[in-house]
């Protein structure tokens, strides 16, 4: 499926025009006229439709047949607290927590981060996260924050919190919870200190088990979105 990408753009059943620039994935797949793609505007909705018109100018038409609200989107929010790593690893932990439905991405700042020059990496996150969007087709992108003191985070935290953690509990103990947000923690490359684990655990985060083989930062980060909706019964067909 092509989709196409039209930031913050109200959708509506009826002929779309889309300007040139947004329309480049779809001349670079070949899109001919009639074949079906999907218009994003990734604040909440989806269009289905087919390509209409190529015109002159490099821009197109597309017929929208349809348009979803909150397509993969999980039931309430869904925060990715993850300690800054480096730039490849923190750029496919976003693309992945973008797959994985998850609705904020805080980079948090703890003892073991190497460096504390990371806020101009916000604008670079934030379109790795718009276009796993597009890849994946949910109908809307998950916000990156500027990078934010472990002990911020831990005040402000809401809802259900649990932190990656290998002595923590199994998901089973999640299985009961109809949470009103979710925040899942993970730490950098070390982990947390034995202080900030205490701080923590103090802040009502639950430690959370996952599995019995050491995990990379970002690949902690994936496993532990995964089972808490899982857990949840939010990935139930």
């Amino acid at each position: 499926m092509t989709r196409l990408v039209l930031s913050g753009w109200p959708l509506q059943v009826g002929t779309l025009h889309i300007p040139k620039e947004a329309a480049h994935h779809a001349r670079v797949n070949r899109v001919a006229v009639g074949e079906p793609v999907e218009v994003l505007n990734l604040v909440g909705q989806v269009g289905e439709g087919y390509l209409a018109t190529w015109n002159p100018d490099g821009s197109c038409q597309v017929r929208v047949e349809r348009v979803l609200a909150g397509r993969g989107e999980p039931p309430v929010p869904l925060v990715l607290a993850l300690a800054v790593l480096h730039t490849q690893a923190f750029d496919w932990a976003v693309e992945k927590a973008t797959e994985l439905g998850a609705t904020e991405i805080r980079p948090v700042l703890s003892a073991r981060v190497q460096g504390r020059h990371h806020q101009e990496r916000v604008r670079r996150w934030q379109r790795v996260a718009a276009a796993a969007v597009a890849q994946c087709g949910r109908s809307r992108c998950p916000q990156v924050l500027a990078p934010q003191e472990l002990k911020e985070l831990l005040a402000t935290a809401q809802g259900l919190r649990v932190v990656a953690d290998p002595s923590g509990q199994g998901v089973e103990s999640l299985r009961v919870l109809e949470p009103e947000a979710v925040v899942v923690l993970v730490g950098p490359e070390g982990g947390f200190t034995s202080a900030e684990l205490d701080a923590i655990g103090r802040s009502g985060f639950q430690p959370l088990y996952l599995g019995p083989r050491t995990l990379r930062a970002e690949t902690a980060a994936a496993a532990a979105l995964s089972l808490v909706q899982a857990a949840l019964g939010w990935w139930t067909k």
